[in-house]
């Protein structure tokens, strides 16, 4: 429900301002797809997302930008948990090429570094808080890469964004 309220009001507030014009900087794109496989009692079972912003331009080669994602698996140990499986959220920088153009369009290809949620752990509360003594719980993060291939035309961008925790179709506005 909360990813369906925020496209929404994205939606609300780029396309009125995406212009005509097919060399607009900036991109907005959503992604959604299917997860990496795994023991069902250790991945979680949410459909991954990703919500990110990309700069590029007809008149430049390089394609910048990050997205943040909810992507892979945490394992989570609070609240009086023991390792409960969540989906992990993902932290990254994207940055790339274009690999052809044309008048109306443009291919670029890009790599995903960044990070990931990995685990959250910390000793119960006997008072109902989320960790002992109300203290932060402590959280590792993992390594997270991959690539992404877009395509624009006009004032679309459509693309594909594989990481190693998932794998999504992107659709994007760019103004």
């Amino acid at each position: 429900m909360k990813f369906n309220l925020l496209v929404l009001m994205a939606a609300f507030v780029i396309i009125p301002n995406a212009n005509a014009s097919n060399d607009g900087e900036n991109v907005i794109f959503f992604g959604s797809g299917s997860a990496e496989a795994g023991p069902a009692s250790a991945t979680s079972n949410k459909s991954p997302f990703a919500i990110g912003y990309l700069n590029l331009s007809n008149s430049r080669d390089s394609v910048w930008g990050f997205d943040i994602g909810g992507e892979g698996t945490k394992l989570d140990s609070t609240w009086g948990q023991n390792n409960a499986v969540k989906q992990a959220n993902s932290f990254n920088l994207i940055a790339g090429r274009n690999i052809g153009k044309s008048e109306n369009s443009r291919y670029d290809l890009a790599a995903i570094v960044g990070f990931r949620h990995k685990t959250s752990s910390c000793p119960s509360s006997y008072l109902g808080y989320q960790c002992y003594a109300n203290t932060e719980p402590k959280t590792s993060y993992a390594f997270n890469y991959g690539l992404t291939l877009t395509w624009s035309y006009k004032n679309l961008m459509l693309g594909v964004r594989a990481t190693g925790e998932s794998k999504q179709a992107l659709v994007g506005i760019r103004y």
